[in-house]
Protein backbone atom coordinates (compact mmCIF):
# COMPACT_ATOMS: atom_id res chain seq x y z
CA UNK A 1 0.00 0.00 0.00
CA UNK A 2 0.90 3.46 -0.95
CA UNK A 3 2.14 5.96 1.88
CA UNK A 4 1.70 9.68 1.18
CA UNK A 5 5.13 11.77 1.46
CA UNK A 6 5.95 13.19 4.81
CA UNK A 7 5.52 16.59 5.24
CA UNK A 8 8.11 18.65 5.06
CA UNK A 9 8.52 21.94 6.88
CA UNK A 10 9.67 25.52 4.38
CA UNK A 11 12.74 27.44 4.56
CA UNK A 12 11.61 30.75 6.35
CA UNK A 13 13.23 34.02 5.07
CA UNK A 14 15.81 33.99 7.63
CA UNK A 15 17.16 30.64 6.49
CA UNK A 16 16.87 31.67 2.92
CA UNK A 17 19.02 34.92 3.35
CA UNK A 18 21.87 32.34 4.93
CA UNK A 19 21.73 30.70 1.98
CA UNK A 20 22.17 33.27 -0.34
CA UNK A 21 24.77 35.09 2.07
CA UNK A 22 26.62 31.73 1.96
CA UNK A 23 26.65 30.93 -1.59
CA UNK A 24 27.78 34.31 -2.54
CA UNK A 25 30.92 33.18 -0.88
CA UNK A 26 31.37 29.40 -1.92
CA UNK A 27 31.36 30.00 -6.00
CA UNK A 28 33.17 27.74 -8.13
CA UNK A 29 36.91 29.36 -9.36
CA UNK A 30 36.31 29.83 -13.15
CA UNK A 31 39.30 29.57 -15.33
CA UNK A 32 38.98 32.49 -16.91
CA UNK A 33 42.39 32.29 -17.85
CA UNK A 34 41.82 30.03 -20.45
CA UNK A 35 39.95 31.94 -22.47
CA UNK A 36 36.57 31.05 -24.47
CA UNK A 37 38.32 27.93 -26.19
CA UNK A 38 35.51 27.67 -28.77
CA UNK A 39 35.90 26.37 -32.67
CA UNK A 40 34.13 27.75 -35.11
CA UNK A 41 31.39 25.23 -35.13
CA UNK A 42 31.14 25.46 -31.15
CA UNK A 43 30.86 28.77 -31.89
CA UNK A 44 28.16 28.90 -34.54
CA UNK A 45 26.15 26.37 -32.36
CA UNK A 46 25.71 28.23 -29.18
CA UNK A 47 26.41 31.75 -30.08
CA UNK A 48 22.24 32.83 -30.87
CA UNK A 49 21.20 30.78 -27.90
CA UNK A 50 23.90 32.62 -25.56
CA UNK A 51 23.20 35.97 -26.91
CA UNK A 52 19.41 35.21 -25.81
CA UNK A 53 19.97 33.50 -22.60
CA UNK A 54 22.05 36.37 -21.01
CA UNK A 55 19.95 39.07 -22.24
CA UNK A 56 17.43 36.87 -20.10
CA UNK A 57 19.62 37.11 -17.05
CA UNK A 58 20.09 40.67 -17.55
CA UNK A 59 16.46 41.89 -15.81
CA UNK A 60 17.27 44.28 -13.31
CA UNK A 61 14.23 43.10 -11.25
CA UNK A 62 12.80 46.15 -10.42
CA UNK A 63 9.19 44.75 -10.67
CA UNK A 64 10.22 41.70 -8.62
CA UNK A 65 11.99 43.73 -6.15
CA UNK A 66 8.66 46.33 -5.57
CA UNK A 67 6.39 42.94 -5.37
CA UNK A 68 8.41 41.79 -2.99
CA UNK A 69 9.07 44.82 -0.42
CA UNK A 70 5.27 45.57 -0.31
CA UNK A 71 4.94 41.62 0.37
CA UNK A 72 7.22 41.73 3.33
CA UNK A 73 5.60 44.96 4.33
CA UNK A 74 2.06 43.34 4.76
CA UNK A 75 3.58 40.61 6.36
CA UNK A 76 6.32 41.89 8.19
CA UNK A 77 8.55 39.51 6.65
CA UNK A 78 11.77 42.07 6.44
CA UNK A 79 14.14 39.36 5.49
CA UNK A 80 12.35 38.33 2.22
CA UNK A 81 12.88 42.35 0.99
CA UNK A 82 16.67 40.95 0.95
CA UNK A 83 16.60 37.23 0.18
CA UNK A 84 14.89 39.16 -3.22
CA UNK A 85 17.67 41.88 -3.35
CA UNK A 86 20.29 38.67 -3.16
CA UNK A 87 18.71 36.48 -5.68
CA UNK A 88 18.65 39.21 -8.39
CA UNK A 89 22.30 39.63 -7.24
CA UNK A 90 22.61 35.91 -8.51
CA UNK A 91 20.79 36.08 -11.36
CA UNK A 92 22.51 39.17 -12.54
CA UNK A 93 25.85 37.52 -11.72
CA UNK A 94 24.61 35.05 -14.24
CA UNK A 95 24.48 37.58 -16.63
CA UNK A 96 27.37 39.47 -16.25
CA UNK A 97 29.72 36.47 -16.58
CA UNK A 98 27.81 35.01 -19.35
CA UNK A 99 28.38 38.49 -20.84
CA UNK A 100 32.24 38.23 -20.63
CA UNK A 101 32.58 34.91 -21.50
CA UNK A 102 31.04 36.00 -24.69
CA UNK A 103 33.11 39.14 -25.28
CA UNK A 104 35.99 36.06 -25.22
CA UNK A 105 34.37 34.45 -27.79
CA UNK A 106 33.81 37.68 -29.90
CA UNK A 107 29.78 36.82 -29.44
CA UNK A 108 28.37 39.95 -28.86
CA UNK A 109 25.40 40.92 -27.18
CA UNK A 110 21.76 41.19 -27.24
CA UNK A 111 19.75 44.33 -26.42
CA UNK A 112 15.97 42.45 -27.38
CA UNK A 113 14.27 39.56 -28.24
CA UNK A 114 10.65 39.04 -28.15
CA UNK A 115 10.44 35.82 -26.12
CA UNK A 116 12.72 37.93 -23.22
CA UNK A 117 9.99 40.63 -24.47
CA UNK A 118 6.70 38.52 -23.91
CA UNK A 119 8.08 37.28 -20.28
CA UNK A 120 9.40 40.59 -19.14
CA UNK A 121 5.70 41.87 -20.05
CA UNK A 122 4.03 39.32 -18.19
CA UNK A 123 5.98 39.87 -14.87
CA UNK A 124 5.60 43.21 -14.87
CA UNK A 125 1.44 43.23 -14.90
CA UNK A 126 1.63 41.11 -12.25
CA UNK A 127 1.50 40.91 -8.49
CA UNK A 128 3.95 38.30 -6.78
CA UNK A 129 2.54 35.25 -7.41
CA UNK A 130 2.24 35.47 -10.59
CA UNK A 131 5.51 36.85 -10.99
CA UNK A 132 7.26 34.22 -9.62
CA UNK A 133 5.06 32.09 -11.24
CA UNK A 134 6.57 32.93 -14.83
CA UNK A 135 9.97 33.46 -13.48
CA UNK A 136 10.18 29.92 -11.99
CA UNK A 137 8.67 28.74 -15.71
CA UNK A 138 12.27 30.65 -17.21
CA UNK A 139 13.98 29.16 -13.82
CA UNK A 140 12.74 25.60 -14.61
CA UNK A 141 13.63 25.53 -18.52
CA UNK A 142 17.14 26.86 -18.00
CA UNK A 143 17.96 24.25 -15.25
CA UNK A 144 17.40 21.80 -19.00
CA UNK A 145 19.12 24.14 -21.13
CA UNK A 146 22.42 24.97 -18.97
CA UNK A 147 22.71 21.22 -19.36
CA UNK A 148 23.02 21.41 -22.47
CA UNK A 149 24.93 24.30 -23.16
CA UNK A 150 27.67 22.70 -20.68
CA UNK A 151 27.82 19.62 -23.30
CA UNK A 152 27.74 21.71 -26.57
CA UNK A 153 31.46 22.68 -26.15
CA UNK A 154 34.78 21.11 -24.88
CA UNK A 155 35.07 25.06 -23.01
CA UNK A 156 36.36 24.34 -19.50
CA UNK A 157 35.55 27.52 -18.83
CA UNK A 158 32.11 27.25 -20.21
CA UNK A 159 31.55 24.22 -18.58
CA UNK A 160 32.80 25.32 -15.36
CA UNK A 161 30.52 28.36 -15.61
CA UNK A 162 27.40 26.20 -16.45
CA UNK A 163 28.29 24.09 -13.57
CA UNK A 164 27.71 27.43 -10.89
CA UNK A 165 24.72 28.32 -12.53
CA UNK A 166 23.21 25.00 -12.39
CA UNK A 167 23.93 24.74 -9.09
CA UNK A 168 22.54 28.60 -8.34
CA UNK A 169 19.49 26.96 -10.57
CA UNK A 170 18.50 23.97 -8.35
CA UNK A 171 18.30 26.63 -5.60
CA UNK A 172 16.27 29.48 -6.81
CA UNK A 173 13.37 27.35 -8.17
CA UNK A 174 13.48 25.48 -4.64
CA UNK A 175 13.18 28.95 -3.44
CA UNK A 176 10.78 30.74 -5.40
CA UNK A 177 8.87 27.21 -5.43
CA UNK A 178 8.31 27.49 -1.35
CA UNK A 179 7.32 30.85 -1.88
CA UNK A 180 4.23 29.98 -3.94
CA UNK A 181 3.23 27.27 -1.34
CA UNK A 182 3.69 29.92 1.43
CA UNK A 183 1.76 32.34 -0.79
CA UNK A 184 -1.07 29.31 -1.69
CA UNK A 185 -1.14 28.15 2.59
CA UNK A 186 -4.78 27.52 3.03
CA UNK A 187 -6.50 27.37 -0.19
CA UNK A 188 -9.15 24.98 -1.56
CA UNK A 189 -7.54 21.43 -3.46
CA UNK A 190 -9.51 22.93 -6.51
CA UNK A 191 -7.51 26.82 -6.65
CA UNK A 192 -4.31 24.48 -6.02
CA UNK A 193 -5.42 22.62 -9.18
CA UNK A 194 -6.53 25.56 -11.15
CA UNK A 195 -2.52 27.57 -10.37
CA UNK A 196 -0.86 24.04 -11.42
CA UNK A 197 -2.61 23.99 -14.19
CA UNK A 198 -2.08 27.35 -15.54
CA UNK A 199 1.83 26.60 -14.66
CA UNK A 200 1.78 23.72 -16.83
CA UNK A 201 -0.08 25.93 -19.91
CA UNK A 202 2.13 28.42 -19.52
CA UNK A 203 5.19 25.71 -19.19
CA UNK A 204 3.95 23.52 -22.16
CA UNK A 205 4.42 27.40 -24.25
CA UNK A 206 7.70 28.04 -23.06
CA UNK A 207 8.78 25.04 -23.70
CA UNK A 208 7.76 25.21 -27.21
CA UNK A 209 9.52 28.75 -27.67
CA UNK A 210 12.66 27.19 -25.76
CA UNK A 211 13.21 24.37 -28.50
CA UNK A 212 12.56 26.48 -31.23
CA UNK A 213 14.84 29.06 -30.52
CA UNK A 214 17.74 27.16 -28.72
CA UNK A 215 17.38 23.65 -30.88
CA UNK A 216 20.67 23.86 -32.37
CA UNK A 217 22.54 24.67 -29.58
CA UNK A 218 20.92 21.50 -27.40
CA UNK A 219 21.26 19.16 -30.25
CA UNK A 220 24.98 19.74 -29.76
CA UNK A 221 24.86 19.43 -26.37
CA UNK A 222 23.19 15.78 -26.64
CA UNK A 223 19.74 17.01 -26.67
CA UNK A 224 16.78 15.50 -29.25
CA UNK A 225 13.35 17.10 -28.78
CA UNK A 226 12.59 13.78 -27.24
CA UNK A 227 15.07 13.90 -24.48
CA UNK A 228 15.22 17.54 -23.91
CA UNK A 229 10.72 17.38 -23.61
CA UNK A 230 11.11 14.77 -20.99
CA UNK A 231 13.54 16.46 -19.32
CA UNK A 232 11.78 19.56 -19.10
CA UNK A 233 8.44 18.34 -17.86
CA UNK A 234 10.42 15.66 -15.15
CA UNK A 235 12.23 19.40 -13.44
CA UNK A 236 7.95 20.78 -13.41
CA UNK A 237 6.52 18.00 -11.93
CA UNK A 238 9.42 18.11 -8.70
CA UNK A 239 8.82 21.88 -8.74
CA UNK A 240 4.94 21.24 -8.57
CA UNK A 241 5.27 19.23 -6.02
CA UNK A 242 7.67 22.38 -4.15
CA UNK A 243 5.38 24.47 -4.54
CA UNK A 244 2.45 22.37 -3.21
CA UNK A 245 1.14 23.70 -0.18
CA UNK A 246 -0.51 20.84 1.32
CA UNK A 247 3.20 18.62 1.39
CA UNK A 248 3.98 20.79 4.18
CA UNK A 249 4.05 21.24 7.47
CA UNK A 250 1.84 24.60 8.89
CA UNK A 251 3.42 26.84 11.46
CA UNK A 252 0.73 25.33 14.34
CA UNK A 253 2.40 21.53 13.53
CA UNK A 254 5.63 23.19 13.56
CA UNK A 255 5.40 24.28 17.14
CA UNK A 256 3.32 21.57 18.46
CA UNK A 257 5.93 19.23 17.42
CA UNK A 258 9.29 21.03 18.23
CA UNK A 259 10.59 20.30 15.22
CA UNK A 260 14.46 21.21 14.32
CA UNK A 261 15.92 22.94 11.53
CA UNK A 262 19.76 23.42 10.94
CA UNK A 263 20.44 26.87 9.15
CA UNK A 264 20.05 26.54 5.75
CA UNK A 265 23.52 27.13 4.61
CA UNK A 266 24.87 23.68 6.57
CA UNK A 267 22.44 21.71 4.46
Amino acid sequence: MAHSPEPKVLWSSEEWLDYFRANAKALLDLPWGAGADLTDEERDDVAGSMQAFQLGESSEGKHLYRCACAYALRHEDPAYREVIRLFIREEQRHARELGRFMKLADIPLLSRTWPDTVFRWLRHRAGLELSITVLLTAEILAKVYYVGLRDATGSALLQRLCEQILADEIAHVRFQAERLAILRQGRAAWRLRTWHGWQRMLFWGACWVVWWGHARALRAGGFRFRRFWRMAWQELRAALGQMDSRRYLSPACIESANVSREPAHER
